[in-house]
């Protein structure tokens, strides 16, 4: 039976999105970026693109990648969100993992 889990991670710790990418094909997994997390956003970083090429969803807040200047240098790949979606995300989810 697969399940929506939803991993938020607000720090600079990759540990989360290494976690998140244990789960089986059979679960929904989202990944959201927050905080100083959004660097992982960037498009060389390994561990997020093994994440979604694993068909994980990758979302980052949009209003943290614009404070941290860094819109030019997030994957097309990753879903930008808004702050009021994020909100939306959690109750999509069965499951949260905060990281």
């Amino acid at each position: 039976m697969s399940k929506k889990v939803l991993y938020f991670i607000t720090s600079e710790d990759i540990t989360g999105v290494e976690l998140a990418m244990e789960h089986t094909d059979e679960d929904d997994v989202t990944i959201l970026l927050l905080q100083n997390a959004v660097y992982f956003a960037n498009k060389t970083n390994k561990t997020v693109s093994q994440a979604l090429n694993q068909k994980k969803t990758v979302a980052a807040c949009k209003e943290h990648i614009d404070l941290r200047g860094l819109n030019n240098f997030v994957s097309d790949k990753i879903k930008l969100v808004a702050s009021e979606q994020v909100i939306d995300l959690i109750f999509e989810n069965d499951t949260i993992i905060n990281m």
